[in-house]
């Protein structure tokens, strides 16, 4: 009949003609001392934690002379221990670690496997408690010391797991990154010895568990991992590491206790995505550039690598082909273009090529790779296609901007712009067939759609037949250099670079809400007046707009803004205009009297800005007082 020994038994057990017995403790008024001993005695340093047991207090397992405390076992090991008394096998448990014993036999087992080095059977008798306790301590990964009347427990802490590495399998292999060749995936990562015996660790990518080292054994330093299921295919890895993310190593001992790494975790990288190309229909050749410009169809994947060693030019005026080398560089520019950027070796292999009868030749295989290593679809045989020759691009020249509307000023844009027009000078016969682009700073505002053979001029215009001003501020919000970029018929460009115009836009109306008062002062010839809201500092003042009247003789002047001799006004700040008094108007308003003078501001726009954006007109004409000082 099976017992299952409990923390204290009470009952002597003895069976055939060996005694085999559970002593009982001693029933005195003691502490338990094991509960001191795990206060005092747990380290928060590393973890760790000691037990102390005094042998005559705790329930002891003897069979014949063999001797195990149970209590430091279960409680300070947190093993079970089981009794089989028509065996004669004690068993001891912990996590994914059995240990069986068979007196009788005297075999050990672990885990069903014969362990003949375990000494206990081989040893004197008064060390046999001794090696039995010890020996089932280090097969849990913990410490034991064991003297005449004690047991010293002590059980590791749980240190995170280090080092942690991830290693695709397949038949193409980049580091911490799995494709569509990808078979399955191994890990590890470093672990401290006898932490974490009986338990389990658990590999992650992102949060999605993948595979897991089902059995800790005490000497391990190493956790190790597979997503293989001895016959693994890429379908089966998609399953299972359908995403990418950072790879972490949970670890648990045989308690269930769990600790994740936390530093230099991995990032693995998942693309099960492989390139695709469909077709080649011809290329281009730009000796004087370097470049060489593949025309295809649905080629995906913007940035993927190109294998150009599966190019082969061909020029018949020489009778004499080159394969290019890796010493060149190739990529995907967009679903039609690839482009190869030819290196110094292949420059020189290329010397004289240029006629009007060149070839290109694709070979047999995969053109294109992506970064995870995933290739295109080979091609079942080699292609051979036409190369146009491509002369050089000169960079446009004299790019000149027009604003329409009923304030037109130089190079600017307000808000009585309609529409933009624009235009640059080019080499005629150089882009034939291409096209240009006028941008503001990088804001595409226009495009001349083909270029003909004889043009010497590109043109542009914003204009859609019924332009307006709103339409104008969406094409261009805001203002900068004005430059023209011209495509040959192979998109080669070139951008205009010397006297590139600016173009100021300014949408916003000047504004002044109301005319207080007015001072003229004779001796500086400057004329105040005193306002608010008034908008941008330095702003325009129409002085036409202004016009004195004398009361006591009658006298009436309008002010005049001839450059030589007329007045000038500008915004002074927010709450004043400032007007300059030419020489004219001095002299003319030398007759007015000091207490009788009326300023007279006369309906229409007052003030402008220099983009051309006038303020709103006043509807009626306003009549305010003067002050004349220093007369």
């Amino acid at each position: 009949m099976k017992k299952i020994i409990c923390l204290v038994i009470t009952i002597t057990l003895l069976f055939t003609t060996t005694d085999t017995a559970f002593a009982k403790k001693h029933n005195n008024d003691k502490k338990n001392k094991h509960e001191v001993t795990n206060e005092q005695k747990n380290n928060s340093k590393d973890n760790k934690q000691e037990y102390e047991y005094d042998i005559e207090d705790v329930p002891v397992f003897k069979y014949d002379r063999y001797k195990l405390p149970v209590t430091p076992v279960m409680k300070g090991m947190g093993a079970s221990v089981d009794y089989n008394d028509a065996t004669a096998v004690l068993s001891v448990t912990k996590g994914s670690i059995k240990i069986e014993i068979n007196f009788k036999e005297k075999t050990v087992y672990v885990n069903g496997v014969k362990d003949n080095s375990s000494g206990i059977f081989s040893i004197d008798n008064d060390k046999k408690m001794t090696v039995l306790i010890q020996y089932i301590a280090k097969l849990l990964g913990i410490k034991c010391d064991v003297d005449d009347d004690e047991v010293i427990v002590e059980v590791p802490g749980l240190d995170s797991p280090t080092n942690v590495t991830v290693i695709p399998i397949g038949q193409v292999m980049i580091a911490n990154t799995v494709n569509s060749s990808t078979l399955y995936l191994t890990a590890s990562a470093n672990i401290t010895a006898g932490q974490a015996t009986g338990g389990k660790a658990e590999l992650y990518v992102g949060s999605k568990k993948v595979a897991t080292d089902t059995l800790v054994s005490a000497t391990d330093t190493t956790v190790n991992f597979t997503t293989s299921d001895d016959t693994p295919t890429n379908a089966e890895m998609q399953v299972a590491v359908p995403f990418g993310g950072v790879v972490t190593v949970k670890l648990y001992n045989a308690s269930n206790k769990a600790v994740g790494s936390t530093v230099g975790n991995p990032t693995l990288k998942v693309d099960y995505v492989a390139p695709t190309l469909t077709g080649i229909t011809s290329a281009n050749y730009n000796s004087s550039g370097n470049l060489l410009k593949l025309n295809v169809t649905n080629a995906s994947g913007i940035g993927d690598k190109v294998d150009v060693t599966k190019i082969t030019l061909y020029d018949s005026a020489l009778g004499r082909s080159y394969q290019l080398t890796s010493d060149s560089s190739g990529s995907v520019v967009s679903s039609n273009v690839i482009e190869i950027k030819l290196g110094t070796v292949d420059k020189n292999g290329l010397t004289g090529f240029g006629s009007t009868s060149m070839y290109l030749t694709l070979a047999a295989g995969s053109l294109l790779s992506d970064a995870a290593g995933n290739v295109s679809t080979s091609i079942g045989a080699s292609v051979t296609v036409p190369v146009t020759v491509v002369t050089a691009l000169d960079a446009p020249t004299n790019v000149t901007v027009s604003s329409i509307g009923t304030t037109m000023i130089v190079n600017a844009l307000n808000n009585t712009s309609l529409y933009l027009t624009a235009a640059a000078n080019i080499t005629a016969g150089q882009a034939t067939g291409g096209r240009a682009e006028l941008y503001v700073g990088s804001k595409l505002v226009a495009v001349d759609s083909y270029i003909n053979s004889t043009d010497t001029t590109v043109n542009f215009t914003t204009s859609d037949s019924t332009p307006t001003n709103a339409e104008l501020q969406s094409v261009i919000p805001t203002g900068g250099v004005v430059t023209v970029k011209l495509f040959n018929v192979n998109n080669v460009t070139v951008t205009s670079t010397v006297g590139n115009p600016t173009l100021a836009v300014d949408y916003v109306s000047p504004a002044v809400n109301s005319i207080t008062s007015a001072i003229y002062s004779v001796q500086t010839n400057q004329l105040y007046l005193i306002v608010a809201g008034a908008s941008s500092v330095g702003d325009k003042v129409d002085v036409t707009k202004l016009s004195f009247s004398d009361s006591s003789n009658g006298r009436y002047y309008q002010l005049t803004s001839n450059t030589a001799s007329g007045s000038s006004g500008k915004v002074n700040d927010a709450t004043s205009l400032l007007i300059s008094i030419g020489s004219v108007d001095k002299l003319n308003l030398s007759y007015f009297g000091t207490s009788t003078t009326y300023l007279t501001v006369s309906t229409g726009s007052l003030l402008a800005d220099a983009a051309g954006n006038t303020s709103a007109a006043l509807s009626a004409s306003l009549s305010i007082p003067v002050m004349i000082v220093g007369k």
